[in-house]
């Protein structure tokens, strides 16, 4: 795919495991570009050495995933620019991408990793090239309907921790093996949940 001379990302949400974070690192690499990392418990640093200079994508290490936020990026390396358009596919990702080719510019939105609407921009002139239709079944209207919204789960969530909590404190007192062990796997859950609805 020809993506341009000059890419822009714009709110790009990206959450790698390790190991399409290792295959994105090894694309890169490919590529021939020049890359380096720094690890801590909480982040990942991938200082990534493009045509423009180096860049640090900062990711946020939660559970076991990698969570890359990107905005106002711009990229003239077609190399980086094409292995990073490939993983927010594969990881199924989301972001705006603005591609200048000449006099006019395309927006492509991505979302969960598929383009759902590409704009041409050229001058004053807007023009939608695509726009994926909606194919919306009733069963999925009425589970969005019965959803609560993130604000009133956010409260619910923070007491199904403060009880999970608890209950694993207990069986931590009654030595209770299999108990600490669920109560742990839920404690999981739960915090992924809410750190999801609080970014």
């Amino acid at each position: 795919m020809n993506l341009g001379s000059e890419l822009e990302y714009d709110n790009l949400a990206v959450w790698f495991d390790r190991l399409t974070l290792h295959a994105m690192v090894h694309a890169l690499v490919e590529a021939g570009v020049s890359v380096t990392w720094k690890e801590s418990p909480e982040q990942f640093h991938l200082l990534v050495n493009t045509t423009d200079g180096r860049t640090d994508w900062c990711m946020q290490r939660l559970n076991g995933s990698y969570k890359l936020q990107l905005n106002g990026i711009l990229l003239s390396d077609s190399r980086v620019a094409a292995v990073l358009y490939q993983f927010i596919e594969q990881a199924k990702g989301h972001a705006v991408i603005r591609i200048r080719k000449n006099d006019r510019i395309l927006m492509k939105h991505i979302h969960y990793g598929e383009a759902v609407r590409i704009v041409e921009i050229k001058g004053a002139e807007k023009k939608v090239i695509y726009e994926k239709s909606c194919n919306v079944t009733m069963d999925q209207v009425i589970a969005a309907l019965k959803r609560r919204d993130s604000e009133e789960r956010i409260p619910v969530l923070r007491l199904e921790l403060d009880y999970e909590l608890a209950t694993l404190y207990d069986a931590m007192i009654a030595e209770d093996l299999g108990q600490m062990k669920q109560s742990k796997e839920r404690l999981k859950q739960l915090r992924r949940e809410m750190l999801l609805l609080e970014a």
